[in-house]
């Protein structure tokens, strides 16, 4: 049995949502936010509940989108059941000088393993990704693929595998990069010493502070605030629930309506919001994270991979992903998040709102074009 081993090199931010939870989340085919909603309860759901998470449902997509193009029978039905039919192909993502984007593909592939034609051809005409054919049994061949994702997430991630089995004859990886500046960046004066009430107790963390208008809603008892980076294309929205709420609950009620609702609630108001700078790494195997989204098969001998090659047959052996995020006053790099907490000095009356997020949230960058969440993360502890 031949393995295939997928990679997504990544730099996160997340999502999260309040409410009533919903037991079987409806969902509309081809949403990608229903399908971002489901990976990030499935995610949650196999990490310990007391540890921080930053993962991207996008680069996890795209990923898990080439793989299901040369998988055939019930294999092919269970990838795109948890894709909610939905494929991440290559796309503009909007970058320009201020704002960088970058989701850069690539194939490796064992110099003693073919791949069918028409599944390469597919690979780089919808995903821009070329093959690569190395040694596997050649040490250096781990290396290079590492060297690959430092290279294209700016040195944010750099060893994403650490060997190749014996059976392993292809990686399928996607690195995304995210550099970004705040529309209304935090004043760094501004900053200053202030305790976070993690799950493992209390620290003391630099806590930025900004007053303005923002974008900000009360959902089913949590605070919701969106902050748009330049170009106005992508956002991070950053929800805090209530005092005594429990984090872990929230994330179980995440769902594609629940997410709609929230959407539809935000309107500007005056807020003065007080965020921890953040910095947020996670290195996660998520094989039973996709088994329990419904990809079985791939991981067993009843695996139908020949839509790759002929020399099978191909078992799927582990799906990784790790992800970088940074917040701070200026914005949001490779999976950064930057909050800045302003200090009101104003004596005039006022109809502001306060938003101090001192214990436990969610976060989710966004790209509103298009519905994608490129980054989602739950913090417990700084």
């Amino acid at each position: 049995m031949k393995n295939v081993f997928i990679t997504a090199a990544l730099a996160a931010a997340a999502l999260v949502s309040c409410g009533p939870k919903y037991a079987e989340p409806a969902s509309t085919p081809g949403s990608e936010i229903a399908y971002s909603m489901s990976f990030i309860r499935h995610v949650a759901a196999n990490v310990d509940k007391n540890e921080n998470i930053v993962i991207s449902p996008y680069s996890a997509g795209v990923a898990l989108s080439m793989l299901a193009e040369g998988a055939e029978g019930q294999t092919k039905e269970e990838f795109n059941k948890a894709l909610n039919d939905c494929l991440f192909k290559a796309e503009d993502l909007g970058g320009n000088d201020t704002v960088i984007v970058n989701s850069v593909n690539s194939l490796w592939v064992d110099d003693n393993f073919s791949i069918r034609n028409r599944y390469l051809f597919l690979l780089d005409k919808d995903y821009d990704a070329l093959a690569t054919t190395l040694n596997f049994s050649d040490p250096s061949t781990v290396q290079a693929i590492n060297n690959w994702c430092s290279e294209h997430t700016n040195g944010k991630i750099k060893d994403i595998i650490d060997r190749l089995g014996a059976g392993d004859v292809m990686v399928l990886a996607n690195a995304l990069y995210f550099n970004a500046p705040w529309l209304n960046p935090f004043d760094a004066n501004l900053t200053a010493k202030a305790d976070f009430n993690g799950s493992k107790g209390q620290t003391k963390v630099d806590m930025m502070s900004r007053k303005g208008y923002m974008n900000y809603a009360e959902f089913q008892g949590c605070q919701l605030v969106e902050l748009p980076y330049e170009g106005g294309r992508y956002s991070m929205f950053v929800l805090l629930p209530s005092e005594g709420m429990d984090i872990n609950e929230a994330v179980e009620y995440l769902s594609e309506d629940l997410y709609n609702d929230a959407m539809k609630t935000l309107e500007p108001k005056e807020v003065l919001l007080r965020m921890p700078k953040a910095k947020v790494e996670t290195s996660l195997l998520l094989n039973e994270t996709l088994q329990s989204m419904g990809i079985k098969s791939a991981f067993t001998s009843a695996a139908d991979f020949k839509g790759i090659s002929e020399m099978g047959p191909l078992v799927l052996d582990q799906v990784k992903q790790k992800c970088y995020v940074e917040i701070s006053e200026k914005g949001t790099e490779a999976a950064a998040v930057t909050v800045a907490q302003i200090r009101l000095t104003s004596a005039r009356p006022s109809s502001y709102v306060k938003m101090t997020i001192d214990r436990p949230y969610i976060f989710f960058i966004v790209d509103t074009q298009n519905s994608n969440v490129m980054f989602a993360g739950r913090v417990m502890n700084l």
